[in-house]
């Protein structure tokens, strides 16, 4: 958990405090009430100490199902904070909420530290006495937005940071969910860390900001990166989900593996395909997981054999079958995505190469264009994270793409790699 997490009711601005101290716009932030549901957690420094910090959803003391979990997530995080900063409206005053969150902050009120937001003129400096009497003792008056008082803020919250704290960095293995709303990403995200940390809802669209979390499994270290459900760009309106889509799309830049989760219960869609084409188009290590196994009652080898069907053009991404909301299935996720990940980072040797290029131009030769004959030179392997392979020629131009895809196919089964793709780049000759 982070050392300092920042609470209060929706829309006093806790995301663009967040934001302030992470130095970045990791949270989303807009000015409608309740953004913010998962806990987003950022590393930052001040006065040469390194600690995290966590912004939390906004609570409310009667809520609907999100509502109630926001709390749940919140009361959690409490009892591990080494600093808890209680961000009010210091333009609206105390509001009936104000004093609910003081009832639960109460038994942890020496870490408390009462930030009065908004304060952005000297003419509104006196608003903040009228919040010492939420019974805590250091009260800040602040502007989020303009940096007003931040610094004043962030002295006294090193002073409960231990000293020579390493930077904290996030390591492993970076494995982002991705899919439409509501099928399951943050509730499979949830089965692997065997705990709610993950608001779930069957409302579709309950995920808006993507939020990283460090795990461990038989020895190796990955973040799994939970992210928004993805609709068609025509249905999303410009607003939330436009930024929750946006930070979506950046997490697939970002990630090693992306984990393509499919509802079973509801048959793959078209968005799911284009979901999928944007995985194959960067040319990212995948994993397929047909999720809510629990709905249907077709065998696995039959499941399996629709899900290569519908996403043939991701041929090299294994196939997990899962059931969330049982517990099965979740962990072959993390076998599959290591799978991936080896193959992904494979280097071959120049020689061996061309020996397996030699092997496919054999068994099919290009096919000519326009009366020119294909000729393929030499080739070498120029990078990993895809395997990128480089091939020389007389001219790229005269390869159909329907051999481009044979060829690149026989190629990672002639390399090895049954897991990954290749990035295949053609280049003349005068080029090298």
């Amino acid at each position: 958990m982070a050392d300092v997490i920042i609470v209060g009711r929706p829309n006093v601005g806790k995301s663009t405090l967040f934001n302030r101290l992470v130095r970045r716009r990791q949270s989303i932030v807009h000015d409608l009430p309740g953004v913010t549901r998962d806990m987003v957690e950022g590393s930052t420094s001040w006065r040469g100490k390194n600690f995290t910090v966590a912004d939390t959803g906004g609570v409310l003391e009667r809520g609907d199902q999100i509502g109630e979990s926001i709390k749940t997530q919140v009361r959690r995080a409490l009892s591990t904070a080494r600093v808890i900063v209680f961000l009010v409206d210091g333009r609206e005053g105390i509001t009936a909420g104000d004093l609910y969150l003081a009832e639960l902050l109460y038994p942890h009120k020496d870490r408390v530290l009462v930030g009065v937001n908004k304060i952005d003129s000297p003419k509104l400096e006196d608003r903040i006495y009228e919040f010492y009497s939420l019974g805590f003792e250091k009260v800040h008056p602040l502007s989020a937005q303009h940096g007003k008082g931040v610094a004043e803020l962030l002295d006294e919250v090193v002073k409960y940071i231990p000293e020579e704290r390493e930077e904290v960095k996030l390591e492993g293995v970076r494995i982002a969910f991705v899919g439409r709303p509501n099928v399951g990403k943050s509730s499979l995200v949830n089965a692997l860390l065997k705990e709610e940390r993950l608001i779930v809802s069957p409302i579709p669209g309950t995920t808006r900001d993507t939020i990283e979390v460090p795990f461990s499994f038989e020895g190796k270290d990955f973040i799994l990166v939970d992210t928004a459900g993805m609709r068609r760009r025509t249905r999303v309106e410009y607003g939330v989900e436009f930024f929750s889509v946006g930070r979506t799309i950046r997490a697939i830049e970002r990630a090693d593996i992306l984990c393509l989760v499919v509802d079973l219960g509801e048959g793959v869609v078209d968005q799911d395909r284009r979901i999928a084409g944007l995985i194959e188009r960067r040319y990212k290590g995948c994993v397929i997981v047909g999720n809510k196994r629990d709905l249907i009652k077709a065998k696995d080898k039959e499941i399996k054999e629709y899900l290569k069907r519908e996403f043939y053009f991701l041929d090299y991404a294994p196939i997990a079958i899962t059931s969330a909301i049982k517990g099965e299935g979740v962990e072959d996720i993390l076998r599959m995505s290591t799978l991936v990940w080896e193959d992904y980072n494979k280097q071959h040797k120049t020689s061996f190469i061309n020996r397996a290029i030699e092997k496919v131009i054999e068994e099919k030769h290009p096919p000519s264009y326009k009366g020119k004959e294909v000729k393929v030179y030499y080739a070498f392997q120029e990078g990993v994270t895809p395997p990128t392979i480089v091939v020389f020629t007389n001219d790229p131009k005269l390869w159909r793409e329907d051999y481009k895809r044979f060829f690149e196919r026989r190629l990672r089964e002639y390399l090895g790699l049954r897991h990954s793709p290749i990035k295949l780049i053609l280049r003349g000759r005068e080029e090298g």
